[in-house]
């Protein structure tokens, strides 16, 4: 195949690839939004906020839509060559399907890459920001939330107040704090300064009170005890941390070194290391599924019809709904039973690849280029009348 041949094929997969990603992002991001809006709208946080959480976002979803939007693209370009004649004119010039497959290989190895990049740095990255994000803005709410010379009781079980607050960094003067949160005690602490901190590594946030007496009352106790302190941290507790990862640290947070490393130590000591082992196929799985589709998406396009670009958007939607099922099955089966995990969770890129070979082949051999159904009566009938005149 010529270098203007495969530029021009290499032009329109690109074209239609980024057509293909934009329309999968929107539509999977279409549910995340309602939540964005829901954080500016009803919770208060700031837009800049919202969009540096919508930007750590994207390289998750990403990660699944450069596959279909590869899918898309092969299945739309292959269906305009067919559709135009062009895929006429380049067998009739010499060239056979599997040369053709050289540009969509070529496109697809470049994705392929995109992918294990996405998936093995971008979205671990992306989803430790998203952690940290929401703890700043969690300190944020609940220092806005505290008002100077009021009783806030905004937090769970806790009433606090406070004499005035430097808006410029956060400090608190004068602070009394009524925790009730122990049904046997209840606990009150006055400190001369207080502030709203989050520690390193902690995914919790804390009122920090400096200098400082705390009183707790026992149930059935007519005694109370008494401790001063020179710091002392209470924990806010905020209902909203509950979207935080925990201490522990997930598997899809791990990039891909540290998977590695943790899954090994976590055999070493007899662990299945289930989750990490499901995260680690994972991290590979996507972009062999990009070569996969790819290669499937080609026999699929060359059928000739009008509407190429609806059509190709309806088989491509038919096929990832197909492989999605299949692959989410087969991490069902892996954390229900204890079946191979590498063996169940690659079965749909093995049965797919399958399916693309066989599909090609038939292609390169133009048994996929039967009549439509809808003439097949038609064509039937001449070749009675043909058979009754001879």
């Amino acid at each position: 195949m010529g270098k203007t041949l495969r530029r021009y094929m290499m032009r329109e997969l690109g074209s239609a690839f980024m057509t293909g990603l934009g329309v999968f992002t929107f539509i999977l991001l279409v549910s995340r939004m309602l939540e964005l809006v829901d954080l500016v709208m009803a919770r208060g946080v700031p837009g800049y906020r919202v969009a540096e959480i919508f930007a750590y976002v994207l390289p998750g979803f990403l990660e699944i839509t450069f596959p279909m939007a590869l899918l898309l693209s092969v299945v739309v370009v292959f269906g305009r060559l067919a559709s135009d004649g062009e895929l006429v004119a380049l067998r009739t010039a010499g060239l056979s399907l599997y040369q053709m497959l050289g540009p969509v290989l070529r496109f697809a190895l470049i994705i392929s890459v995109a992918t294990f990049l996405l998936s093995s740095w971008a979205r671990p990255w992306a989803n430790n920001a998203i952690k940290e994000t929401l703890l700043e803005v969690a300190r944020e709410r609940a220092t806005a939330a505290l008002r100077p010379k009021m009783f806030n009781n905004d937090f769970s079980g806790l009433v606090v107040y406070v004499d005035r607050i430097d808006q410029e960094n956060g400090v608190m003067d004068g602070v009394m704090v009524a925790d009730e949160r122990d049904s046997y005690r209840r606990t009150s602490m006055m400190a001369r300064r207080g502030r709203v901190i989050s520690p390193r590594g902690d995914s919790n946030l804390y009122l920090q009170l400096l200098d400082g007496t705390s009183l707790s009352f026992h149930a059935g106790q007519e005694s109370y005890d008494k401790t001063e302190f020179a710091s002392l941290e209470v924990n806010l507790a905020l209902a909203d941390m509950k979207t935080v990862a925990g201490e522990k640290p997930r598997p899809r947070d791990m990039y891909l070194g540290t998977l590695l490393s943790t899954r090994r130590r976590l055999l070493d000591v007899g662990d299945r290391a289930l989750e990490e082992t499901i995260e680690l196929n994972r991290k590979l799985i996507m972009p062999v599924a990009a070569l996969v589709l790819a290669l499937f998406g080609v026999p699929l396009g060359i059928q000739k019809t009008r509407t190429v670009r609806a059509r190709g958007f309806a088989v491509s939607l038919v096929v990832i709904l197909g492989y999605f099922l299949l692959f989410s099955g087969s991490v069902t089966v892996v954390r229900s039973s204890t079946a191979p995990p590498v063996l169940i969770m690659w079965l749909p890129n093995l049965i797919f690849a399958a399916g693309a070979l066989l599909l090609t082949d038939r292609a390169a051999r133009d048994r996929l280029q039967y009549p439509p159904m809808a003439n097949w009566p038609q064509l039937l009938r001449r070749r009675e009348k043909g058979n009754d005149g001879s």
